[in-house]
């Protein structure tokens, strides 16, 4: 158990210093910042060399008045 609370102390503190340099890297304050990966340079998830698939659109039923 012991080693396990070191583990999460040494997590909190690598996070801790990663939004430390994130802040510090911030300008204009405004501007968001982000601790974790970038999604922006990730492979995707699935292969961009084919289109989507083509929506199912079905015909609307005409109400019947009462």
């Amino acid at each position: 158990m012991a080693s396990r609370a070191r583990n999460e102390e040494r997590t909190r503190q690598r996070l801790e210093a990663e939004l430390d340099k994130a802040l510090a890297q911030t300008f204009p304050a405004s501007d968001p910042f982000s601790v974790g990966h970038v999604t922006g340079t990730e492979p995707p998830s699935r292969s961009i060399d084919h289109k989507p698939p083509e929506p199912v659109i079905e015909p609307q039923r005409r109400r019947k008045r009462t």
